[in-house]
């Protein structure tokens, strides 16, 4: 079995600054802490294994981040880009066909009630908003955005604030109140 030796790293002063400050910053994503954990370990001169047993990585994960940095510098430690479909809907042809959603009947041919996302779909790509678009690409580009938290319901929040309606947390106490009372 062959060992392979550990890419060598070696660090310009801005470059070594930049990823002191990734690796102790507060505000730091965690992959982008630990990548810059293992090129500083690395320019020290420290091995791959133990660099992993310091940082708690997988080995593979160590001789990964080590190489890409020796073959690109600072750029190769961001994340590459994903594959994958590339959106055939852009941001801006969203925003026209909700406005033409709302637009008032007299703007357009059809009434205001009859409007469904088959008909939306034909007045965009009548109007050359879109090439091609279909009912259900309407039909999720017009639902509102899903909350990024579980607890960000519209319930759990007071309209038009962020913070958590206080009618929430005591009704949820009365129902807890009244559990513990009834008999099981």
């Amino acid at each position: 079995m062959t060992v392979r030796s550990a890419v060598p790293v070696s660090l310009r002063a801005c470059a070594r600054h930049r990823l002191k400050k990734s690796a102790y910053g507060h505000k730091t994503p965690h992959q982008l802490r630990c990548r810059a954990e293992v090129v500083l370990a690395a320019a020290r001169g420290h091995s791959n294994a133990r660099i992993a047993r310091d940082t708690g990585l997988h080995l593979d994960t160590v001789r990964t981040w080590r190489g890409r940095f020796a073959s690109g510098g600072l750029p190769a430690l961001a994340d590459r880009k994903r594959s994958g479909r590339p959106p055939l809907f852009a941001p801006v042809q969203t925003a026209e066909v909700k406005a033409l959603a709302c637009r008032l009947p007299a703007g357009s041919e059809v009434p205001l009630a009859r409007r469904s996302c088959p008909e939306l779909a034909r007045a965009a790509v009548e109007r050359g908003i879109t090439g091609t678009v279909s009912a259900s690409t309407v039909r999720l580009r017009m639902r509102p955005p899903r909350p990024t938290r579980p607890d960000a319901g519209a319930e759990a929040q007071a309209p038009g604030s962020g913070r958590q309606d206080p009618g929430v947390r005591t009704r949820t106490r009365q129902r807890v109140r009244q559990r513990r009372r009834s008999p099981a």
